[in-house]
């Protein structure tokens, strides 16, 4: 009888389990606990986050097209944009990354980062125009770090704070919390998914 028991409340809990929806499942396997901290702790990590990227930066805008002038146009953007589609991690002295949109095969935008100086990314469109650069502080690549992103237009884009390769805090430019990341899914302080990200 006993056999018979917990054989039907195991068959009960894999049913439970293949009818979860995704965020269920999601949830069960990550060691990450933002999910189960109370409100009152979110905010002293937000808080802690939020010092450390603010204290020393008042996010004003900058001059990107002064300051980075031999950067605006990827001199070897063909190079670039073929290592990055073929899934190169390195050309010459750059590191580099491509970013495609979901299911697309073209790469609509590339990152190069200069071996010898990785206190900054430079992101390029697919015509190698500079759109985007980030200001990067800390023991990167050893975490933790935190970036700045800027348009090319000096106006900050946002602030993101690196615990891991899975895990990050978002800010806006005027300090306001967005969300954490983990892995693919944005969370708020609510603990809501509020958006995906094909790569991380």
């Amino acid at each position: 009888m006993k056999k018979i028991f917990y054989l039907l409340a195991t068959l009960l809990f894999l049913q439970n389990i293949s009818f979860a929806n995704y965020n269920d499942i999601y949830v069960a396997d990550i060691t990450y606990d933002w999910i189960k901290k109370t409100d009152v702790e979110k905010e002293a990590i937000i808080n802690e986050v939020h010092d450390i990227i603010f204290e020393n930066n008042n996010m004003d805008k900058i001059n990107i097209k002064a300051d980075f002038k031999d950067k605006i146009k990827d001199k070897d953007r063909v190079a670039h944009y073929m290592a990055a589609s073929a899934g190169h991690k390195e050309y010459g002295d750059d590191i580099i990354s491509a970013f495609y949109f979901k299911k697309q095969k073209h790469i609509y935008m590339y990152a190069l980062q200069n071996k010898k100086d990785v206190s900054k990314s430079y992101y390029y469109d697919a015509l190698g125009h500079l759109r985007y650069v980030d200001y990067i502080y800390g023991e990167y690549p050893e975490y933790p770090y935190y970036a700045i992103q800027y348009r090319v237009s000096g106006k900050p884009v946002s602030a993101i704070y690196y615990v891991s390769k899975d895990n990050q805090y978002l800010f806006e430019p005027d300090g306001t919390f967005k969300g954490v990341w983990y892995k693919h899914n944005l969370y708020d302080k609510h603990s809501q998914v509020i958006l995906k990200r094909t790569t991380y």
